[in-house]
């Protein structure tokens, strides 16, 4: 599999794995969750993945600067080279969370390459020379959530 493909499934196994976290949470103990979580991930892929809750996920790049407010899941998955960083975080206000995350990146030396607004909701994936950030902006159906998915950029 080549790094690209890695890093993209990784990507959406980590956005599908960290998104199903707070409806699993809702039934049963959080560490309960996450254990049984991070368990599941690893025997279907090999690959470890972390899920907490409050805090950035251990070894979030310094560099990418994230919106103020209250994290309400985040996570890492894979190793080395191939880990991505997944962080969602509640806003009183998505436009308003959407444009402070795209000022922040832009203002750490992030460049645009996609930004895109439909029906109250917007992405963009912004990247420097070492990492590529998606950044989404959506209601999750209870809150208003910003969320990072960020991976580093393959070795050229």
């Amino acid at each position: 599999m080549t790094t690209t493909r890695k890093i993209i499934t990784l990507s959406l196994v980590g956005a599908l794995a960290l998104g199903a976290a707070p409806a699993l949470a809702a039934c049963s103990p959080q560490q309960l969750v996450q254990d049984t979580l991070q368990n599941a991930v690893k025997d279907a892929t090999g690959v470890d993945v972390n899920v907490d809750a409050n805090t950035l996920p251990e070894g979030f790049p310094a560099e990418v600067p994230t919106i103020s407010g209250d994290i309400k899941v985040s996570g890492s998955l894979g190793v080395g080279a191939d880990k991505v960083w997944t962080v969602s975080i509640t806003v009183p206000d998505l436009a308003a969370g959407y444009a402070e995350a795209t000022s922040k990146l832009l203002g750490a030396g992030f460049t645009s390459d996609f930004d895109a607004t439909a029906d109250g909701a917007s992405t963009g994936i912004f990247s420097n020379a070492t990492y590529t950030a998606m950044v989404t902006a959506t209601n999750d159906g209870t809150d208003n959530t910003v969320t990072y998915v960020v991976s580093g950029k393959p070795a050229q």
